[in-house]
């Protein structure tokens, strides 16, 4: 039984080691592999490599952490009334009607406040992210009962560089 592989491997070898080269006018040249395949001529706007999602996914995560606790201040500061909430918006101030208007409605009859943010999404292609969407779930406590809100805030670096500024969100209530 030992001499089965012992015979294979020397027939391999003795294979291997005694058959002629051929001459080198013999051989017909292989034709060339081509470089590249073919590619199509436009991507879709939407395709990228996967590592290249992963990594921007990866720098967005990272920044959000930095953006996130911009938006627990200002909603601390919404809660509190002490008006410096609207100096956490791009420009000082919400436009008009903020894109939170129906949270701002509830909140100076609320007694608490919860905020859960989610991962940040990255919403350009720059690495690190310049712009930001961060996911929102606010619980609201009060005598009255309790409310939630969904939704995003969008953010920003500042201009000056000294933080991130706020630039749309979209709350919408939930029901019980």
């Amino acid at each position: 039984m030992r001499a089965v592989p012992l015979l294979i491997a020397t027939t391999l070898l003795a294979g291997c080691s005694c058959q002629r080269s051929p001459d080198a006018a013999q051989v017909a040249p292989a034709a060339p592999a081509p470089a590249t395949a073919a590619v199509p001529a436009e991507l879709p706007a939407h395709t990228e490599p996967a590592d290249s999602q992963a990594q921007r996914a990866e720098a967005a995560g990272k920044r959000g952490t930095v953006a996130a606790p911009v938006i627990h201040a200002y909603l601390q500061a919404l809660f509190e009334n002490n008006g410096q909430a609207d100096a956490f918006w791009a420009g000082g101030r919400p436009s008009p009607q903020p894109d939170d208007a129906g949270l701002r409605a509830v909140l100076p009859a609320m007694t608490s406040l919860r905020v859960h943010n989610g991962k940040a999404i990255a919403l350009d292609r720059e690495s690190p992210p310049q712009a930001l969407e961060i996911p929102v779930d606010i619980r609201l406590g009060s005598e009255a009962g309790n409310q939630r809100f969904k939704g995003w805030y969008r953010v920003r670096p500042r201009i000056e560089g000294d933080g991130w500024e706020i630039t749309s969100a979209s709350l919408q209530p939930e029901l019980n």
